[in-house]
């Protein structure tokens, strides 16, 4: 069974931070995703696009640990993307529990105790996040940018949450003190995977922690002016 799904999901970065976002810039602008059956393993496929302004990400593709799946990165057409192709069969196994972020914080979506499965990243700082709840599945991805190690905003996380399309999306940035934990978070509750009118927002709850007026005008500035550099950004290596 194949399914898939297109929608614009109108998130930003400067949105986020910004209490104004009429002057918003979208940097996460597309998710497609697909969902397929290939011997007897269910496996869904989710890719954002992004706008990152001037700045691109790296090209390259990581296996997750135990045939999970892999993490992709690539540009194509001016664009950048960040894709997961996930192993549910085989992930949906794995215990879950309380998950985190690089930074140590919680992650800002929740499953009303339900627990989150999290999958480390070999080689990079960075982790994917999968829950199937309800009939609901959630997916998400954070990955840290070497480049947003000198936000100077102390441990925090930015996010901004959107229903669109029926689809609950929550993206941000999140930070620290110390560098190689401070980069870019997506998470989207994409629903019944193989029921489209399946749909159920309560699944999966938003979080939000408190964030200073000072904070956020700091990692405000930082990403406005590094989204304007044409430069590629430096994925953080464990």
């Amino acid at each position: 069974m194949h399914k898939f799904i297109r929608t614009t999901v109108l998130t930003s970065v400067l949105l986020i931070v910004s209490s104004c976002g009429k002057s918003a810039k979208e940097w996460v602008t597309d998710i497609n995703i697909e969902t397929a059956t290939q011997d007897d393993q269910a496996w869904v496929v989710t890719d954002f696009q992004l706008d990152l302004g001037q700045t691109t990400l790296p090209f390259f593709m990581l296996p997750l640990p135990s045939d999970f799946g892999n993490l992709r990165m690539w540009r194509l057409n001016g664009e950048n993307y960040i894709g997961l192709d996930l192993n549910l069969t085989s992930i949906l196994k794995l215990p879950s529990g309380y998950a985190t972020l690089p930074n140590g914080h919680q992650i800002p979506v929740g499953s009303n105790d339900l627990g989150i499965i999290e999958i480390e990243i070999d080689q990079i700082n960075g982790k994917v996040y999968i829950a199937k709840a309800e009939g609901m599945t959630l997916v998400g991805v954070a990955v840290s940018i070497e480049q947003l190690d000198d936000l100077g905003a102390g441990a925090i996380g930015v996010y901004a949450n959107f229903k669109l399309s029926g689809f609950d999306i929550t993206a941000g940035v999140y930070t620290s003190q110390d560098d190689g934990k401070n980069g870019i978070a997506i998470f989207a509750n994409i629903g019944s995977l193989w029921d489209k009118a399946m749909y159920n927002s309560n699944v999966f709850t938003q979080r939000s922690e408190y964030v200073s007026r000072n904070q956020k005008k700091k990692v405000y500035r930082k990403l406005k002016r590094l989204l304007r550099k044409r430069m590629q950004l430096d994925i953080s290596v464990n």
